[in-house]
């Protein structure tokens, strides 16, 4: 069966037959630096709960993160970059097709973004995506779950190169982002499955998502 870590590795044959050797080598540096740094301090983990919030979605309606919790036994939350991420597109392809499976275990799946609406609106019909896409505004959400950190300058130009201009894509004249973080959260609020890595190219497997789920609810038989 096909996994998101396979994709994500065809891609990256591909990203690096494309790119020059000097670009690879400035963003695996970045990599490097930010998995040395004390970025994960303040990420909740496993044990802690979750803090209550109320944002938009993508057709900017509000979401209370409350009606989820208490009308579900588990809910997923995953934050991603931006559409402008291959490897977040690539993510959120490969949660959809696990969002049947998480309906049987009574699951809902909610991501999180900062980019603005528009953009989110546009991926989630471009690709059919069942799950809401919440604006993280300012990365307000993704700070308060200690997973938001700011692009070096080096890898801001890297992307500019690229044309991946993240003022425009989030409009709040900063470079923070969320890390890629997956949380599995049940009816008290309580995180029982924890993903947070440094390295943007690093994704939570969704078949880990509904490993998790499945073995916690045959230990609470």
């Amino acid at each position: 069966m096909p996994t998101l870590e396979k994709d994500i590795e065809d891609y990256l044959v591909e990203f690096q037959e494309r790119v020059p050797k000097e670009t690879q080598d400035t963003l695996c540096n970045a990599i490097k630096k930010l998995e040395e740094s004390d970025c994960f301090n303040k990420a909740l983990k496993v044990g802690n709960k979750i803090p209550e919030f109320s944002i938009s979605n993508q057709d900017r309606k509000v979401i209370n993160i409350k009606d989820i919790v208490e009308k579900n036994k588990y809910t997923v939350l995953c934050f991603f970059e931006g559409s402008w991420s291959p490897y977040a597109v690539l993510e959120l392809l490969a949660l959809q097709k696990i969002v049947s499976q998480l309906k049987i275990f009574n699951a809902s799946l909610i991501t999180l973004c900062p980019q603005t609406q528009d953009k989110s609106s546009y991926l989630k019909e471009k690709h059919s995506f069942t799950f809401d896409i919440l604006y993280d505004k300012n990365n307000t959400i993704a700070k308060e779950f200690g997973i938001n950190y700011t692009l070096s300058d080096e890898v801001i130009a890297v992307y500019e190169k690229q044309k991946i201009d993240i003022l425009e894509a989030n409009r709040n004249g900063t470079y923070d982002l969320p890390l890629p973080g997956t949380y599995i959260v049940n009816k008290n609020y309580e995180i029982i499955y924890a993903f947070v890595d440094a390295n943007h190219r690093k994704r939570c497997e969704p078949k880990t998502i509904t490993d998790t789920i499945k073995k916690d609810i045959i230990n609470k038989r």
